[in-house]
């Protein structure tokens, strides 16, 4: 009983979540856009009528998801987003990454190229886990895994979690989780100007996401060139 309910809590706020970021995006006919880690490619769907580009690009290394991301009529490509970017400097309008920086090993590197890849004034919506969220700082005090922390092939160390103990199949484990800050800062390092940054999924309840980003599960920050 416990589990459902925690899941679907995790599935409310990845839907808010999902729509806060969408919010973010610009609507611009001549745009070209870009989602570096688009798996079926379902959310890029939604960038892509949001913003309203003809054509959008996605860009991931799971093939069976670049498969499933071309039926959808979505420009495939596959990459390694834990390398530096096969793109032309000052190519894209816009770039989205919605929950692939925590899988990255070098999450700092895929940042600089976010900020290479894109043409002056184009910016960036990127959404990731947040180390300081009140629900993984309650998971550390009982000297249990964050709830946003994984390890190789499974997740464990977590009774509380509705995924503990579950096996990663498809997509590489959370190597790297950011906090408020060192997302903030690794950005404004690199060059960006930060517009704005946003929270979803808050104990106990969600509406102080709004209030108090730097606690909440998810983190969802505008940064422009």
């Amino acid at each position: 009983m416990l589990k459902a309910r925690l899941l679907r809590l995790h599935d409310k706020w990845e839907r808010e979540r999902d729509n806060d970021f969408l919010s973010l995006l610009e609507r611009d006919l001549k745009a070209k856009v870009i989602d570096l880690g688009c798996g079926k490619g379902d959310f890029t769907l939604r960038v892509r009528e949001k913003t309203g580009c003809p054509v959008i690009y996605g860009a991931d290394i799971w093939d069976e998801g670049l498969i499933e991301a071309k039926k959808k009529d979505i420009e495939t490509l596959k990459v390694d987003l834990s390398r530096k970017l096969d793109f032309e400097s000052n190519e894209f309008d816009v770039v989205v990454s919605n929950q692939v920086l925590e899988h990255l090993f070098y999450p700092s590197q895929f940042i600089r190229e976010v900020y290479r890849i894109l043409k002056p004034k184009g910016y960036a919506v990127i959404s990731t886990e947040n180390l300081s969220s009140w629900d993984n700082i309650f998971a550390l005090l009982l000297g249990y895994t964050p709830f946003s922390m994984q390890f190789d092939e499974v997740k464990v160390g977590n009774p509380l979690s509705p995924r503990n103990k579950e096996e990663l199949r498809d997509y590489p484990p959370h190597t790297r989780i950011f906090t408020f800050k060192g997302l903030t800062e690794i950005s404004k390092s690199v060059g960006f100007k930060i517009e704005s940054v946003g929270g979803q999924g808050y104990i106990p309840f969600n509406l102080l996401a709004k209030i108090d980003p730097r606690h909440a599960r998810f983190l969802i920050i505008k940064i422009r060139k």
